[in-house]
């Protein structure tokens, strides 16, 4: 048997975890940042599974960070922020999980990880081991050998890379793997504050030591290079003998571990959930064996407490198999998992329907009863609804199928008066009640909403909210098996039954938990005249759908396809074959290595050029290929995204697009959408505009949309206070000409197109946080000027500049910011030491509040525009809500008072320093509507 030695490189795979999860870090109840740890653990997890090494170690660097290289070179690494928090506070639970899983962690004190690596590899390999080092530290390429391969993991979904001694010199075009060393001496490296020898990147020491073959045979052949590169070698000479010996990994370690006690062993699973469930990680308790208390249930544990068995003759409407047998089960009963957590429950499943109807009038005496529907099919359209469970109080609920006879008793619990249904998804309930011909009409609470308001950025499913504000709640194993089946799909009737069961319990515990909170974060007028009734106009808004084109779609696709394959044509003609224009690899090796459009640009860690969107667009007049590419990307995308998915959404007894409305995904408080994602139609494109001519209206009506002219630019000069902003929104003027004359000190009438195009971007891009290096890339000049810009700006709204200031203060000292409603963004690293984390958490603290406020607005307008259209007894319907527009299918004879309605309650919907002001328009589609 192959001996196969995997050695981790801690740090690079813990910052490469932590920084993936940087736009939605994963934070416990204990405010605990978890992200390092789940990134690294679900690495480390992924490793074992694919790889399954016989031995395995993973390489610290030593506290403090002081190694020998800071003797040779006090410089070194000096430039590097400090070390983000989330992996300060996570490092102590790698360590713990490491012990725990017999995985030996291995610091020496004075070297770094590639030191200790390198040794280790090196002995192994002396013992007739193979060795994989895991890391994305391309330093690493000097140490493979026959036998020492680099092992570097999955970027960006793509599968993992492993770099043999072929690999590495096929990179660098050299012939040992040795001169990687002389290569880095030469080029430097900027993150370990390294500097290299001016005017030589990467591909300049490869050519070099593919030439000469080492630094040192550069030095003693300075004479055969000239003019600058020779001036810059000279100079440089004895910094660079320097720089070799700081790069090269010291495989002389004094270690005293031996290769045989890193073999891989049992783990102690017990200390492994104790860890995990401090962390709050359910997914990785979830793939823990049981323990032998749950594995193996006790003799003596009662059955009578179980689900009750009753003959099947009984059942007689009740098509579910309600029967389980303790012994036999795949899992354990409710009982034995409550006994375990110390929660007394009483969960049943009713097969007789006047112990439902006794069920339904004691609901409807309580003042909250917790509602868990169990429904298959992901779609609430479409879904088909099997059972339902009623918690009455805590610690106690009640499972009965649906049918005929008992959906009129449902019916009578959803429109009661008086009881109101708890819920963790209450728009999905009434979508689907509606399909069975039920009208919810009681009041209700939602936990999910609750804890997205207290909590935005974190996750919001039942188990993890449980396990926060429930006081050390663990939620039982049946929750892993629907998990596993993504909550949608049937199951066996004893899990559906306690997890439902389980989950109505839950949810009427939370309630009391989440609304203390709510008050106490004086948020309670957001959840209840916001959230709460936005739930229902977006259930309303879902079943109302919207009709679509679908000739018009496949004019559209035929039209989009002859254009692509054009455009395809051209390039491959241009090129000189064909490539893949998605292949970032292939394309970047056309752009920068063939055609060689910037000499500059360096391959990512990934071993190709990075040629995103917004990286192709700074080349896009360097040569005609890159337009060309851009442009099949783009038709690619609204082909595949849009123009041949919409018709296959379209739901066939409406023959409408029934959109799914999220009201708990974005941090900012906006809704989002999904099958399809209504917010990514491209609107600033003329082919993105021709997809909205496909969406039209029923016959014989109209569409209406109407929307918000410039809403946040409106917000921050009313929350500012910017007098000079406020006095251009009251004018009448177009606020980016009146920006330009003043950032620019020009007439108004002299504003030429490109300096209100400028003005436009940074007026938009202040909102943002933009920085100047920012802004220069989004306009294409030179940061000077992009600085300037900004400087003017600041100059011209100093109110605005003085509120930027003061909301980053204002987060540093509280840990959050706070729309004009109320809603709250949590931002944890504001104060972080990490500059990269910082200004992220500071783009946020500008740009929250304003975001925020603009979705609480058209929220409102939401709310009231629905409850008018009732009122007033009008058929129109509101079928879109995306960003800052609202669209609505109008039955003939209502435009002019609908339009009324929907105008007078947006523009009503906020009163502040400077009006609202909403645009509307009418046609047969949506294109001619907007």
């Amino acid at each position: 048997m192959e001996k196969k030695l995997f050695l981790l490189d801690a740090f690079s795979l813990i910052y490469r975890a932590y920084y993936a999860l940087i736009s939605a870090p994963r934070i416990t109840s204990s405010k605990i940042n978890t992200s390092a740890v789940f990134g690294f653990c679900n690495t480390l997890e992924d490793l074992i599974r694919k790889q399954q090494p016989t031995h395995i170690a993973v390489c610290f660097d030593p506290k403090g960070g002081h190694t020998f290289r800071n003797d040779l070179y006090p410089e070194y690494k000096a430039n590097r922020d400090a070390q983000p928090e989330g992996i300060t506070q996570g490092i102590p639970y790698i360590k713990k999980i490491l012990e725990a899983m017999n995985i030996p962690a291995i610091e020496i004190e004075n070297y770094e990880a590639d030191d200790v690596i390198g040794t280790l590899a090196k002995r192994a390999e002396k013992e007739g081991y193979t060795t994989y080092m895991m890391t994305m530290d391309k330093d690493y390429g000097q140490l493979v050998s026959d036998n020492i391969f680099m092992y570097r993991p999955p970027l960006k979904g793509d599968g993992f890379e492993i770099r043999g001694p072929k690999e590495v010199c096929e990179r660098y075009g050299i012939e040992k793997t040795e001169q990687v060393i002389d290569i880095l001496a030469l080029e430097g490296d900027a993150s370990d504050n390294i500097p290299g020898v001016p005017k030589v990147g990467e591909k300049t020491a490869a050519k070099y030591i593919a030439q000469w073959g080492s630094v040192e045979n550069i030095l003693a052949n300075l004479e055969s290079f000239k003019g600058k590169a020779k001036e810059n070698l000279e100079s440089f000479a004895e910094r660079l003998l320097l720089n070799k010996e700081l790069v090269t990994i010291n495989t002389n370690v004094p270690i005293d571990v031996n290769i045989d006690d890193m073999v891989r062993s049992e783990p102690d699973y017990e200390k492994l959930r104790e860890i995990y469930n401090e962390l709050e990680f359910k997914s990785f308790i979830a793939k823990l064996p049981k323990s032998s208390a749950v594995s193996q249930p006790s003799k003596q544990s009662k059955p009578a407490e179980t689900v009750p068995t009753a003959p099947k003759e009984d059942m007689g409407l009740f098509s579910l198999d309600y029967s389980t047998n303790s012994e036999s089960s795949t899992e354990s009963s409710t009982v034995e998992f409550y006994q375990k957590k110390e929660v007394k429950t009483d969960y049943k499943l009713i097969a007789d329907l006047e112990q439902i109807r006794a069920l339904i009038a004691e609901a409807k005496t309580k003042d909250c009863v917790g509602i868990a529907c169990y429904t298959i099919g992901e779609a609430a359209m479409t879904a088909q609804w099997k059972s339902i469970a009623v918690a009455t109080e805590e610690g106690r609920a009640t499972f009965f199928p649906i049918n005929a006879e008992t959906l009129e008793l449902v019916k009578e619990l959803f429109t009661d008066d008086h009881a109101i249904l708890v819920s963790h998804d209450i728009k999905r309930d009434i979508v689907v009640a509606r399909q069975y011909g039920i009208e919810l009409t009681a009041k209700y609470f939602d936990t999910a909403i609750a804890h997205y308001l207290l909590e935005s950025e974190s996750r919001h499913d039942l188990p993890e909210v449980a396990n926060k504000y429930l006081g050390g709640y663990k939620t039982d194993d049946f929750e892993i098996e629907v998990r596993k089946r993504k909550y949608y799909q049937e199951m066996p009737s004893d899990i559906a039954m306690h997890h439902y069961c389980e989950a109505a319990d839950v949810q009427l515990r939370l309630k009391e938990v989440l609304l203390k909170e709510i008050e106490q974060q004086q948020m309670c007028s957001l959840l209840y005249d916001i959230e709460f009734p936005l739930a229902s106009v977006l259930a309303t808004m879902e079943q109302n759908g919207v009709r679509i084109d679908e000739i018009e779609l496949y004019r559209l696709s035929q039209n989009l396809k002859f254009r692509l394959g054009e455009l395809e044509g051209q390039a491959y003609d241009v090129a000189g074959y064909q490539f893949n224009a998605s292949s970032p690899a292939q394309v970047g090796e056309i752009l920068f290595g063939q055609l060689k459009l910037d000499p500059k640009a360096k391959k990512t860690k990934s071993g190709s050029y990075s040629t995103t969107e917004q990286i192709l667009e700074k080349y896009a007049n360097a040569h005609p290929l890159v337009n060309m590419i851009l442009g099949i990307r783009k038709l690619k995308k609204l082909i595949s995204t849009y123009v041949d998915a919409l018709p296959s959404l379209v739901l066939k007894k409406t023959g409408k697009i029934h959109t799914t409305f999220n009201q708990t995904v974005t941090s900012t408080g906006r809704i989002s959408s999904t099958n399809p994602n209504l917010q990514n139609i491209p609107i600033r494109t003329e082919d993105g505009r021709e997809i909205r001519k496909a969406f039209i209206a029923d016959k014989g009506c109209t569409l209406l949309a109407a929307d918000y002219s410039q809403i946040e630019l409106r917000l921050i000069a009313d929350i500012s206070k910017d007098e000079a902003m406020i006095e251009a929104f009251h004018s009448g003027e177009d606020i980016h000409a009146a920006t330009a004359a003043k950032i620019y000190g020009v007439p108004l009438d002299q504003v030429t197109p490109d300096m209100r195009r400028n003005a436009k971007t940074a007026n938009f891009g202040i909102i943002y946080g933009i920085s100047a290096f920012g802004l220069s890339q989004r306009l294409g000049i030179p940061r000077t000027e992009s600085k300037e810009i900004i400087d003017n700006y600041m100059k011209t709204y100093p109110a605005i500049a003085k509120y930027m200031e003061q909301t980053i203060n204002d987060a540093r000292d509280k840990g959050y910011v706070v729309t004009v409603h109320g809603r709250k963004r949590q931002l944890p690293d504001i104060n972080s030491r990490n500059a990269t984390v910082r200004s992220y958490a500071e783009r946020n603290a500008i740009n929250a509040p304003i975001q925020g406020s603009a979705a609480d607005i058209i929220k409102i307008a939401m709310v009231r525009i629905d409850a008018d259209m009732r009122k007033a007894n009008l058929k129109s319907t509101m079928i879109l809500q995306v960003h800052d527009e609202l669209v609505f299918n109008v039955v003939e004879g209502e435009l002019e008072q609908l339009t009324e309605i929907v105008t007078r309650d947006m523009e009503g919907a906020y009163n502040g320093r400077v009006p609202l002001i909403v645009s509307a328009g009418t046609g047969q589609n949506w294109l001619e509507a907007h």
